[in-house]
């Protein structure tokens, strides 16, 4: 029987008068005894009501009703399993594992880079008083827009994403701008297939598998590709 129509345990009633929410702390707090303990967690009346709650006898059927539900076979979840942020970049959907994850942070004011205008550098935002290089994955995946400096209307679902991840040449950070974050999925590995032949061909460079979230077809970005490339891009 699902839980939807399982008959739930009847809730037991706590010992009345409960005097302690009409004259104790959560009342008026005209009790006198107040003056002695304080608080009504310290008074003996409190103390006692609390034993008689914890002593009466259950309810006919209570008993019953939770050995049912604790009897019942816990479901199994998959072992194997992924944990990936899910974003929209113009019409198209991508995830990233969380685990390159640092935050997400509404969009910010991004300032212009000397002599290099346009290409993946949308420019330097400031990310908790600390200047970071911000990054059009739009342009690694060879989609319209992004983020620069020049955008007057921002989407208000556009957020920041910073991403972090150590390698030979010791940890990198990026801000990536996105139009869109759906939050934190897991996914199945077995909800994972193959990249199409018909996604572009730097989409497919930096994906690795394609899953469905909320009725979208996803694609998971490879995190060593993507930092490769924004690596190779500030490069160039």
């Amino acid at each position: 029987m699902s839980d939807a129509h399982r008959a739930r345990p009847a809730p037991v009633a706590p010992p009345q008068p409960d005097c302690w929410r009409t004259i104790g702390i959560s009342g008026d707090k005209s009790c006198p005894e107040l003056a002695t303990y304080i608080h009504c967690r310290n008074c003996p009346v409190l103390a006692d009501a609390a034993r008689m709650f914890f002593e009466r006898e259950a309810p006919a059927g209570y008993l019953d009703a939770w050995r049912e539900i604790l009897e019942e076979p816990v479901a199994e979840a998959e072992a194997e399993s992924t944990s990936v942020l899910v974003f929209r970049l113009g019409s198209e959907w991508f995830a990233l594992p969380t685990d390159v994850l640092v935050e997400v942070t509404p969009p910010r004011p991004l300032h212009r880079v000397p002599h290099r205008d346009g290409g993946g550098l949308a420019g330097i935002v400031n990310i908790r008083g600390q200047l970071q290089l911000c990054m059009s994955l739009h342009a690694i995946l060879g989609l319209p827009g992004g983020p620069t400096v020049t955008t007057a209307v921002v989407e208000p679902a556009a957020r920041l994403l910073v991403v972090e991840r150590g390698g030979d040449a010791g940890l990198e950070r990026w801000v990536l701008g996105v139009d869109e974050v759906i939050g934190v999925q897991r996914i199945p590995r077995s909800g994972l297939r193959p990249v199409p032949s018909t996604v572009s061909q730097s989409q497919a460079r930096c994906s690795t598998a394609l899953f469905e979230c909320q009725e979208r077809a996803v694609g998971l970005l490879d995190a060593a590709r993507v930092f490769a490339a924004l690596k190779g891009m500030v490069g160039g």
